[in-house]
């Protein structure tokens, strides 16, 4: 069996450590440490600990997303709405039934990893999940806009981030319910987790739309920069602004009228 790639070992290190302390109290000291080899290696084979934390997440989100994408296509027409969750929360736990064979889904090393990240969001996870999601989160609106007619736009995305927020939340927080529960709440029985997932947010994707009341401001702001035709002409166009009157001191003005 031939050695592990020095990436790799840097790789796998850093999803233990990041999975186990968090992102921000990782040291690159500790993360050396922990692979066995010098700063040198990870500043060449990354650039710094943003980049591998990078690489740490895109390793293992983007068979994940390859699955969902595969899922998503094989859905009939019209698509009910849990066929839908289900394609988007199965791949990312671990040893779940619904896995196609040979989809290896990422070890719970990740899974808390990931919720831990999804909870702390440092400075670079923003930019890099935009670059991860932007198609698959696309397709997934596209879809649930279709199961959900009645939804408009803004509520259907609502929803979909409040079900990656669930998603994230029971990844990084279901041992905790384990403990909590005495373990009535089993965290290891991984396809009882998503089907109790599943059921919960297809409930609420479903649930009818709230009366929100709508604020006026923005929709003002809104209606102005959809209509600039509209907008009030600038003061300068309707001549020249008058000069600011002056407050009059009249203390002053008493002292110059005495003789």
């Amino acid at each position: 069996m031939s050695e592990p790639d020095t990436k790799d070992v840097i790789l796998d290190a850093a999803e233990v450590l990041f999975a186990e302390y968090g992102y921000e109290a990782t040291s690159l000291r500790d993360l050396t440490q922990e692979a066995g080899v010098n700063l040198a290696a990870v500043n060449y084979h990354f650039g710094g600990k943003e980049q591998m934390a990078a690489a740490v997440l895109a390793r293992r989100i983007g068979p994940i997303n390859q699955e969902r994408h595969r899922r998503l296509a094989a859905l009939p027409p019209p698509p009910a709405v849990a066929d839908v969750v289900r394609a988007f929360v199965e791949p990312a736990f671990p040893t779940a039934t619904g896995c196609p064979t040979g989809h290896v889904a990422p070890g719970r090393d990740f899974c808390r990893l990931m919720g831990r990240m999804m909870i702390a969001q440092p400075a670079f996870l923003r930019t890099f999940l935009a670059g991860q999601f932007h198609e698959l989160g696309s397709r997934f609106e596209a879809t649930l806009r279709r199961a959900l007619p009645r939804c408009d736009r803004a509520t259907t995305c609502w929803r979909l981030h409040f079900m990656a927020g669930a998603m994230a939340h029971t990844l990084h927080s279901a041992d905790a319910l384990a403990h909590l529960t005495g373990g009535l709440c089993d965290a290891t029985d991984v396809d009882a987790v998503v089907e109790h997932l599943v059921a919960f947010t297809a409930a609420g994707l479903t649930a009818p739309a709230p009366r929100v009341r709508s604020n006026p401001r923005r929709c003002a702001a809104s209606s102005a920069a959809a209509s600039p035709a509209i907008r009030p002409a600038p003061a300068a166009a309707a001549g020249p602004a008058r000069p600011p009157r002056r407050s009059r001191n009249t203390t002053n003005t008493r002292r110059r009228s005495r003789p």
